[in-house]
């Protein structure tokens, strides 16, 4: 977009034009509402490494990631980013003004307003659903229950930069940097609007990486966002793909909401498995969906991602999927003609699939690097044993015994569970068979519609 036009442009649409992008009804990915079970923190990947489910190494290398304590944080950076991200905890919520503020009683003026505040904040993509009942956690990591309390959620993505994820390899000693980066800066943002809401006498609270009351992967596909993609609890957005960190706000402040979107992911995950080819411990299914507590999905291995993502020897964390994705590019008129194509025209998918490869994308940039491989040894701060260097690997064929492991939400740890809830990886295994596919979920709840009307 040239600067004339950005100029013309009215503030609540942002830098990128998500309004040419096709809105429809419902997410393009089955959600099945009425069996969405509520599930509590304690659940979460990350926080189930803090408790040792995945084991004691996990749990060990977890309070060095500058997540759990800044003293002995695996990375310098990393450290410095947490120090920062968790002194904005306190300011998510707080008092409400008594009076309401004079502002006109027009939802979609006031939902315009939000998203200006936040562009002009720095955000890079909003929108705005309703915040439902499914798409909040039954307890807090403590253990507290969680009352849906608001009707609204505002939805922001932060970009975690693209230049510095061209010359990463996206499990290297920068990987964990970029997640905090953009963490840090949707703190801020959530924080000034939902503190500018409570100022105008509504209630809000901001959702962050570090405290939030609300799973953000339903809401940002609610929202129009984006599409739930091969990687599995990733959502893709049409112009910053994966590349993204969110934050939610939620508020009783009328709001108008805006549709989800379609810009043909569904059919371009199902041809191009790079995410899958190119992920360092097999975490993402090569094959086809499941129905997983009430969604269409293509589920990872969460254990195998987490516990890689926590105690990854030659890096910090791990974003290699989201680096080697086709949707991850810089937005050059080259890359931008691509996304239209991969947009309007289906039949090129498989043809850009092959092309993503062939001009090497997700190979490591070196002009753009610029950060230092640290590790910290007992808390003194040496260069690293190893760091991970790698290119991708187009010849790379699904291997034979690709397996991953599956579980229930019933075989999740309970909100009040304080010691290791660990996890049965060989039954994980057997269950893939038995869980529901999408087509199968599609025809018993036609029929049972049918039935009801």
């Amino acid at each position: 977009m040239n600067i004339f036009s950005r100029r013309k442009r009215p503030p609540h649409l942002g830098t990128y034009p998500m309004e040419k992008i096709r809105r429809v009804d419902n997410p393009t990915t089955l959600i099945i509402e009425d069996e969405v079970k509520r599930v509590p923190r304690r659940a979460d990947g990350f926080i189930r490494a803090d408790h040792g489910d995945f084991g004691e190494q996990q749990k060990q290398a977890r309070i060095r990631t500058g997540s759990s304590t800044t003293k002995g944080a695996k990375v310098p950076l990393n450290g410095a980013f947490g120090d920062n991200i968790r002194s904005f905890i306190p300011l998510q919520d707080g008092d409400v003004a008594p009076e309401k503020a004079p502002i006109p009683e027009d939802p979609e003026l006031i939902a315009n307003n939000m998203k200006s505040l936040a562009y002009f904040l720095d955000a890079d993509v909003v929108g705005i659903c309703e915040a439902k009942d499914y798409c909040w956690y039954s307890h807090d990591k403590d253990g507290k229950e969680i009352k849906a309390r608001h009707k609204y959620a505002i939805v922001i993505l932060i970009d975690q930069g693209f230049y510095t994820n061209d010359a990463s390899t996206g499990d290297d000693w920068i990987s964990g940097s970029q997640s905090y980066r953009a963490y840090l800066r949707g703190a801020e943002i959530g924080n000034i609007i939902a503190a500018y809401i409570r100022n105008l006498g509504y209630e809000a609270r901001n959702h962050t990486a570090m405290d939030s009351e609300v799973l953000h992967l339903p809401l940002i596909l609610l929202a129009g966002l984006g599409e739930l993609s091969r990687i599995g609890e990733v959502v893709i957005n049409p112009f910053i793909g994966p590349r993204f960190k969110s934050v939610v706000v939620t508020t009783d402040i009328p709001l108008k909401t805006d549709k989800p979107i379609d810009f043909g992911l569904q059919d371009f995950c199902s041809k191009c498995r790079k995410c899958a080819r190119e992920c360092p411990v097999g975490a993402i299914p090569y094959g086809d969906k499941i129905m997983y507590n009430g969604y269409e999905t293509w589920k990872p291995d969460v254990p195998n991602c987490t516990s890689y993502r926590v105690s990854n020897p030659k890096g910090a964390g791990c974003g290699r999927c989201m680096k080697t994705c086709p949707w991850n590019n810089e937005g050059i008129l080259a890359y931008r003609i691509a996304t239209w194509l991969a947009i309007n025209v289906p039949f090129t998918r498989k043809f850009l699939t092959w092309l993503d490869d062939f001009v090497g994308n997700g190979n490591q940039n070196e002009a753009h690097r610029w950060w230092f491989d640290l590790d910290n040894d007992n808390g003194k701060i040496v260069i690293p044993k190893a760091t991970n260097e790698k290119g991708i690997h187009p010849d790379k064929k699904q291997p034979k015994n690709h397996r991953i492991s599956y579980y229930t939400v019933d075989s999740l740890p309970k909100f009040d569970e304080k010691g290791a809830w660990l996890f049965d990886r060989k039954r994980g295994w057997g269950l893939k068979d038995t869980l529901e596919t999408p087509e199968e979920a599609r025809k018993r709840t036609e029929k049972t519609n049918n039935k009801l009307s």
